[in-house]
């Protein structure tokens, strides 16, 4: 640890929500760990994800801020979502980039395509590990990549089965990356920023055998009818439970990385501990995690070890996480206090949701869709809405404005 600034460490969990952890009262033991980082930590119990998958989401969480809808025109809908993700970074100061700023060396281990260097996330990292160069995927798969991004439905099935075949992307087990990240700590300048990304919690839910509670073919079973049917297919209520299980297996087998990290460490860094988003499992009728913004959607663990012990029970947004690792890289406590509400998103923005006082209420562009706002804040709340989409109109408006004064040039 530096003379004046902790050493910093964010682990983000893909598809972790919250009420299946234990220190949200879960009743399975999937996170001993985390549980335990919660216990003498920083808890903030009503944490949301900005957005109900990672290219909602991930792009908020870096810059605290939300990307502006420009209508760019591209050859399939991928490649225009790259682009406004990718305008978005650069448009922005990120996390790492604010820390750089403060002094620290920064480096970055992430198997999401949707957090890799296409989508802009390697900017402000010293080092940045996405395992997508040809180096490491070899000139085919960078094909097939651009044909996935092109819409190209071959290509997205040749990219499946050759990430199965790799191990890679969501395949990709933390172990496989796991040494490589804790090296780059262990000898790095301090202070220091690592970021890892997980994607063990994500579908397909797969684990080691020494996490699995099902048998190997259950699990492998449970991960190709979820493949096979569509999302808001009623599964039976056998294949519900060995989805469940396989999901629960796959976060205790990601909790078993924190307990690696907490022992492998040189120094006492503070580690932040977040999912992206959260993952359906027919509460609302649908499994996954998209386009929707139910609880199970959007409400995620929020765990920071290291800096002081406390649980903010107030809603706060991963959008705020920025000015939270800011803050205690600056030896500060202000950006950690939550607030009276704080919204999700989808990307087509027809759905906007509104956490306030632990409830998440839906709204569509018309109307409310979710649970019936507080009889003596209905007001102020059905206008919350509003409120988020005028103030993204007003940032569409400065952007185009700005694109066409500098007439094309990069921003």
């Amino acid at each position: 640890m530096s003379e004046d600034r902790p050493n910093i460490v964010l682990v983000t969990v893909d598809s972790l929500r919250a009420d299946h952890c234990g220190f949200h009262g879960y009743e399975k033991d999937t996170t001993p760990n985390l549980d335990a980082m919660a216990e003498d930590g920083l808890v903030f119990e009503n944490a949301i994800a900005p957005g109900p998958a990672t290219p909602e989401s991930m792009p908020v969480i870096f810059t605290g801020e939300w990307p502006v809808e420009r209508g760019e025109e591209s050859e399939s809908e991928l490649r225009a979502r790259r682009e406004r993700i990718r305008t978005h970074m650069q448009a922005r100061e990120t996390l790492p980039e604010r820390l750089q700023r403060l002094g620290y060396q920064t480096a970055a281990f992430t198997p999401n395509p949707f957090t890799s260097r296409h989508f802009g996330f390697d900017q402000g990292f010293d080092r940045f590990e996405d395992f997508m160069d040809e180096q490491n995927r070899g000139q085919l798969y960078q094909k097939v990549f651009n044909g996935f991004l092109d819409g190209s439905g071959a290509s997205s099935l040749v990219r499946v089965f050759m990430n199965f075949w790799q191990r890679e992307e969501v395949f990709k087990p933390w172990e496989s990356y796991y040494d490589d990240a804790v090296s780059w700590a262990n000898a790095a300048d301090e202070p220091y920023f690592l970021w890892v990304f997980l994607m063990d919690a994500h579908n397909p839910y797969m684990s080691s055998a020494e996490y699995r509670s099902q048998s190997r073919l259950s699990e492998f079973h449970a991960n190709f009818e979820f493949w096979r049917q569509s999302h808001e297919t009623p599964f039976s209520e056998e294949m519900h439970e060995k989805l469940v299980t396989a999901y629960d297996d796959s976060i205790r087998y990601s909790d078993a990385f924190l307990g690696r990290l907490r022992e492998d460490l040189d120094d006492e860094s503070v580690i932040t501990v977040t999912g992206d988003h959260g993952e359906a499992f027919g509460e609302h009728g649908t499994y996954g995690h998209e386009p929707y913004l139910h609880d199970e959607n959007v409400h995620v663990p929020l765990v920071i070890e290291g800096a002081h012990e406390e649980t903010v029970s107030e809603t706060v947004s991963l959008r705020s996480l920025p000015e939270i690792l800011t803050s205690i890289a600056n030896g500060s406590t202000e950006g950690l206090a939550g607030s009276d509400y704080d919204f999700s998103y989808t990307r087509d923005g027809e759905a906007v949701s509104v956490s306030i006082g632990g409830e998440n209420l839906i709204f569509s562009s018309s109307s409310v869709n979710g649970s019936t706002p507080p009889s003596d804040s209905e007001g102020i709340v059905e206008q919350l809405p509003a409120r988020l989409r005028a103030h993204l109109g007003e940032q569409r408006a400065i952007a185009d404005a700005a694109a066409e004064f500098f007439e094309g040039e990069e921003l």
